[in-house]
């Protein structure tokens, strides 16, 4: 009997072994870049559902991401070249062409759209240079013009792709794939009710 049930326990650990690795696997991808030539593109920024992660394409034009959440949309970014987004279907591995257009339904925005974008290092810079109305402080913290206060806080709501964010979110955002900026104070930010109490800033990217 004790036999039995160490068999018994010893198959559901293995059980649950296939099952955690099979998961590992789905959260994993390699995203390979390449022009319109088909000649790879290295340091191509890439973003998951317009959220940048931390690195860049290597030599080869490769970057190998894992997640946790799967995201719906995987885009690349090349200041040189363009920049391309695809609707990602779990596959293990992505290859996006910047540039050219095929039958893969691959949607390309010229980098030219925002070609001043790239002169900005980050979102905050973004925000010193093209937004009016708009404090941003040397520590990075934003405010809009006209909102003082002593002891309460005076930082806006920030809306990315009509979805309300924090502000470390705005780290991940690169400037070249902004398309607008909208700063919404007094009744304008009326119609987000006491979340835009301090004004309200709507960030679009492609």
């Amino acid at each position: 009997m004790k036999k039995i049930y160490i068999l018994f326990l010893l198959s559901i650990f293995l059980l649950n072994t296939k099952t955690s690795l099979h998961a590992q696997k789905q959260n994993k991808v390699t995203i390979t870049v390449k022009d319109s030539k088909d000649n790879p593109v290295p340091g191509a920024v890439i973003l998951f559902d317009n959220v940048r992660l931390k690195r860049w394409t290597n030599s080869k034009g490769v970057f190998k991401a894992k997640f946790d959440k799967t995201p719906k949309e995987i885009s690349a970014f090349s200041p040189k070249v363009g920049i391309s987004k695809v609707v990602y279907d779990g596959s293990s591995k992505v290859d996006i062409v910047i540039g050219n257009s095929n039958d893969l339904g691959i949607n390309r925005s010229p980098a030219s759209k925002n070609v001043g974008a790239i002169q900005f290092r980050n979102f905050y810079d973004y925000l010193r240079g093209q937004v009016p109305g708009v404090n941003v402080t040397m520590d990075n913290s934003i405010n809009i013009r006209g909102y003082n206060s002593v002891n309460g806080s005076t930082t806006p709501l920030f809306m990315l792709n009509n979805t309300p964010v924090e502000q470390e979110d705005l780290d991940n955002i690169v400037p070249t794939t902004i398309k607008s900026v909208v700063v919404l104070k007094g009744p304008d930010a009326s119609k987000y009710g006491s979340r835009g109490a301090n004004g309200v800033i709507e960030i679009r990217t492609f």
